[in-house]
């Protein structure tokens, strides 16, 4: 599973370090590190299609992931799930869009937008765009309306 690294400070020692990770490699501080000012706009990416990992890993994965980009201080979250091969979506698709539904992650997700609701002119896309400037850049280049992945706006 392909994981963008993003960086956060040590409250402990200061020292930059990798947002997700549970302790300090400088210091050994198990506290979460503190949003970083450039976490602020950027958007994290989770791709759950990488490794082609069984539904099961992937959503354990994702788990796992929302509880450390959350501490981190990271509020947007881009999720590649696919959509299938088959055109008609995919296992792990439907299973994360299942979990959503039933509200699996309600304690730190506030919004999720499907990619196919981004679309040029959207009313979705133009609301997110208003305070998330990073998103246009984000999805430029043929992302806008991808059902494949899903925009995650954490709590």
């Amino acid at each position: 599973m392909e994981v963008r690294k993003l960086m956060g400070l040590c409250p402990d020692c200061g020292n930059l370090r990798d947002a997700l990770e549970d302790c300090c490699p400088f210091c050994d501080c198990l506290e979460s590190p503190l949003p970083n000012p450039d976490l602020t706009d950027r958007i994290f990416v989770i791709d759950l299609e990488a490794g082609m990992p069984t539904v099961d890993d992937a959503l354990a994965r994702l788990d796992e992931l929302l509880r450390r980009a959350q501490g981190a201080g990271i509020r947007m979250v881009k999720v590649i799930h696919g959509y299938g091969s088959s055109g008609k979506g995919g296992l792990i698709r439907a299973a994360f869009r299942e979990a959503l539904l039933f509200h699996r992650w309600a304690d730190r997700i506030r919004e999720a937008l499907p990619g196919e609701t981004l679309k040029p002119g959207s009313a979705a896309l133009q609301g997110l765009s208003r305070h998330h400037l990073q998103l246009i850049k984000t999805l430029g280049g043929g992302n806008q309306g991808n059902p494949g992945m899903t925009i995650l706006v954490l709590a």
